[in-house]
């Protein structure tokens, strides 16, 4: 077992961070392999707790792919995600079931088909998580890949199948894989 899991350090830090007493938008921590016990995940929790937030990110999964929006949003809410109003999100939509409240969507926010927004993810050595924040007016094209700790700005476009790893500015549009920032046009 690495250090940091014996301490309890980095766990708790995690939860200050999720609980919002850290103003930092990104949270990253030294580990082991995730197939190992690293405090991060609700694999690491005893039988029934493990056992029970399966069961809801299972539920919150299976309604992310269907048509009902209105389901999905209240859903997402109660999972603890900050939605706004008048928003929109597709079916097939997988949103990180995790930590959903690292998730911000603001008013008028539309999310295509089969778009994912991940909030955290393991990698070499170490874990990371991340607010992810979704503006006013923003539209997430289909089949787009949000990572964690990325903000959309206010009225921008993200093209459909793009995959976006950093912030993209107001009123601006993300295209391609990986994600290039350019002005929107008259035709997008």
């Amino acid at each position: 077992m690495n250090e940091t899991r014996e301490s309890g350090e980095g766990p708790e830090r995690f939860r200050q961070f999720l609980t919002g007493q850290t103003a930092e938008r990104v949270f990253t921590w030294p580990t082991s392999h995730p197939s190992q016990p690293t405090g991060f995940c609700a694999c690491d929790r005893g039988r029934v707790a493990a056992g029970w937030f399966y069961l809801k990110a299972a539920v919150l999964l299976a309604v992310l792919r269907w048509p009902f929006n209105g389901l999905k949003v209240w859903l997402l809410r109660r999972a603890g995600a900050r939605i706004g109003r008048h928003v929109y999100v597709s079916a097939d939509v997988w949103i990180d079931p995790s930590f959903p409240q690292l998730l911000t969507i603001e008013d008028g926010v539309m999310v295509g088909v089969g778009a994912r927004i991940a909030m955290h993810e393991y990698g070499r050595g170490r874990f990371c998580a991340g607010r992810v924040v979704i503006r006013k007016g923003a539209v997430i094209g289909g089949f787009a890949l949000i990572g964690h700790g990325v903000e959309i700005g206010e009225g921008a476009v993200v093209a459909g199948g793009a995959v976006v790893g950093r912030d993209v500015p107001a009123g601006m549009m993300a295209v391609g894989n990986p994600a290039r920032v350019r002005p929107l046009t008259d035709h997008d």
